[in-house]
């Protein structure tokens, strides 16, 4: 039997269906190649479908560092070698941004998947806690096409709240293959160092 919250939402279908994704970073798991360290959390096509899991998910604050969660269109998985066409945006907050994380990471999945964008080469999103770091990506098959690049970081920045200067990066999945990372050698856009966000 459905609770009251459940009857209350309505029961959308959306435009493609998506999945959540999670994988540890922790440093006893490296030996196991990425792939096989990737679990299935949920796959939804509808917004019931999505609320009513995406209740039970932790808040970004209270998920360890070296873990990962994604949300992906069906059919794509957040690996490299997956998406060879793809590129990615993403920004770099410092370990006591967590708390405004909760904020911009919902703000991100619910303009993916209720297609604000307006962009079908979107792919997904990554949030990557790490030790030092937690990195937000914004991933989209590219192609080559500026024109794609360049709409969607305007729009990355806006929804994480970010002004022109700030730094955000770029990097192609191609060259991600090549150096084994995606913050090696990517392409910087901006001219402040990573924003330390404050209560207004």
């Amino acid at each position: 039997m459905e609770s009251k919250i459940e009857e209350e939402i309505p029961d959308k279908k959306l435009n493609c269906e998506w999945t959540f994704w999670y994988a540890s970073r922790k440093e006893k798991d490296r030996h196991i190649p990425y792939e096989q360290r990737m679990e299935e959390i949920f796959s939804f096509s509808t917004l019931k479908e999505f609320f009513i899991r995406f209740m039970f998910i932790k808040d970004i604050a209270s998920i360890p560092r070296d873990n990962e969660i994604a949300v992906f269109k069906k059919g794509y998985k957040p690996l490299w070698e997956n998406t060879p066409e793809s590129a990615l945006w993403f920004y770099r907050f410092h370990p006591e941004d967590d708390k405004f994380l909760n904020v911009k990471w919902e703000q991100l999945i619910f303009s993916l998947i209720g297609e604000q964008f307006d962009e079908p080469n979107i792919l997904g999103a990554v949030l990557s806690k790490r030790g030092r770091e937690t990195v937000i990506e914004l991933w989209f098959n590219y192609f080559g096409f500026n024109k794609i690049k360049g709409k969607l970081e305007n729009k990355f920045r806006n929804l994480i709240g970010l002004e022109y200067e700030d730094m955000l990066f770029f990097k192609e999945n191609k060259y991600s293959c090549k150096d084994k990372s995606s913050l090696r050698n990517a392409e910087k856009y901006g001219h402040k160092k990573r924003r330390k966000f404050t209560y207004n």
